[in-house]
């Protein structure tokens, strides 16, 4: 039996990150009683209250729901559309000495960089935050997808030409399934990237968004709001990962079923 597959009891499970998050805390609580400053760096009480306060006040959900709304869309537009290519270029070799090289360069540029283009293109609202979203996960989905298609046994791909399988058919029933962990993988990465996008473009021109909150917070310089936004971003992140490694356990089960 492989240790690294084997399940973890479930108080490791769960008592292990409590722990790692109890250390956390305890640093952070230690920073701010030694630097004393709370408009500097408020203390994890201080931000609790100004995040409960900004929760009851009527101002917490529309930032929340414009934030999740451009996350998950932009993700679905770009993860989608880097699957399909991938899958396609992966499959097809010249497409893939073509396009693959443009694609590795394109993902070099800094997206971050290109958001001010994609507001001038876009507007200020939902489209930019789709569009730059979308760019940012079609890249990695897109490498992703390429990479699990080569990756795919080359035994199972004979068995499926001797079986009399077309060229689609081994690539969709067979080198896509066997790509799933890398699939997986790609969209664990674009769950993080597209909030962490979605939020550059709320903090440059958005009119809600936990990046326009951070935004109107730091020109306050109400450093407990600032903490208070990006715990509530790290927290909708982090739940949307563990959705996605959630699937990919469920997808993959023969490899994460319990011993």
């Amino acid at each position: 039996m492989n240790d690294a597959l084997s399940p973890l009891p479930v108080w490791m499970r769960i008592g292990l990150p409590a722990l790692g998050v109890a250390l956390m805390l305890a640093v952070w609580q230690a920073l701010a009683a030694l630097v004393n400053t709370p408009s500097l760096l408020p203390s994890p009480l201080h931000t609790l209250l100004t995040l409960t306060t900004w929760a009851t006040g009527g101002g917490f959900a529309p930032h929340v729901t414009a934030t999740v709304a451009g996350a998950l869309g932009g993700l679905a537009i770009g993860a989608g559309l880097g699957l399909v290519a991938g899958v396609i270029v992966g499959e097809v070799r010249v497409l893939d000495r073509i396009l693959y090289p443009v694609a590795l360069a394109l993902q070099a540029m800094p997206v971050v960089a290109i958001a001010p283009l994609v507001i001038v293109w876009f507007g200020i609202g939902i489209p930019s935050k789709l569009a730059l979203v979308a760019i940012g996960t079609f890249f990695v989905m897109f490498i992703q997808s390429v990479a699990g298609m080569h990756a795919a046994p080359a035994e199972l791909s004979d068995m499926g030409r001797a079986f009399g399988g077309s060229r689609w058919q081994i690539a969709l029933r067979i080198k896509l399934p066997s790509a799933w962990d890398y699939l997986f993988g790609g969209l664990e990465v674009c769950a993080a990237l597209s909030f962490i996008l979605c939020v550059v473009g709320e903090f440059l021109a958005a009119k809600a968004g936990l990046g326009y909150y951070l935004r109107a917070a730091s020109n306050n310089i109400d450093a407990a709001a600032m903490f208070a936004s990006l715990i509530v971003l790290s927290l909708l992140a982090t739940l949307l990962a563990l959705a996605v490694r959630a699937a990919h356990h469920r997808t993959v089960f023969w490899k994460y079923r319990r011993h």
